[in-house]
């Protein structure tokens, strides 16, 4: 039973890679699949959400990251999650743009503003934890061993620290929301 933070690691720098293929993938795929009505709408939805708070922030990332602990399926929620939010990121930059350089600084904003790199950091632990338990799984319907009491709390371990990290990850993401909106509004008014 421990925390293997390598693993952790390597997961942070798969979800990174996952993003920014998939951004670039929505960038010049993306207006061809997703209207640009639709994408107005998830802008809407996603503005509405500083309205609501940052538990609302940390409520919606709990479900996601909670899907991604589960052992078998975790990974594949993980996946689809990452690669759905690059592609939608993309999307929405090539309809604001057309220039995909501006695909740098939104990638750098959603990945490497503290509250991206937290947010990641925490889905990696849930993933991590739910890989482990996967392959002891997979070991003990081999025959080659069983999942233990300490093969769960080692799963529930890594879920924790996961929730600990969307919720500071939650608050500072709403920070970040209102500290650049009031900069974006005085650039504006400005």
């Amino acid at each position: 039973m421990g925390i293997e933070l390598r693993s952790v690691v390597v997961l942070y720098a798969i979800e990174l890679l996952i993003l920014i293929v998939s951004s670039i993938m929505g960038f010049y795929v993306g207006p061809y699949l997703i209207s640009q009505s639709l994408m107005n709408e998830l802008r809407s939805e996603l503005m509405s959400t500083v309205d609501l708070g940052p538990n609302f922030i940390f409520l919606h990332n709990l479900a996601i990251d909670t899907l991604m602990a589960i052992p078998i399926i975790g990974p594949l929620v993980f996946t689809i999650a990452l690669i759905m939010t690059g592609f939608i990121l993309g999307t929405y930059v090539a309809f604001t743009t057309s220039s995909p350089i501006v695909l740098i600084p939104a990638l750098v904003v959603t990945m490497f503003l503290p509250h991206g790199i937290i947010e990641l950091m925490a889905y990696a632990f849930s993933t991590t934890g739910s890989l482990v338990l996967t392959r002891k799984f997979i070991k003990a319907m081999r025959g080659a061993g069983s999942v233990t009491r300490n093969d769960l709390i080692t799963l529930l371990i890594y879920y924790t620290i996961s929730i600990i990290l969307l919720y500071v990850a939650a608050n500072i993401e709403y920070l970040e929301i209102i500290r650049l909106g009031s900069v974006i509004k005085g650039l504006v008014s400005g």
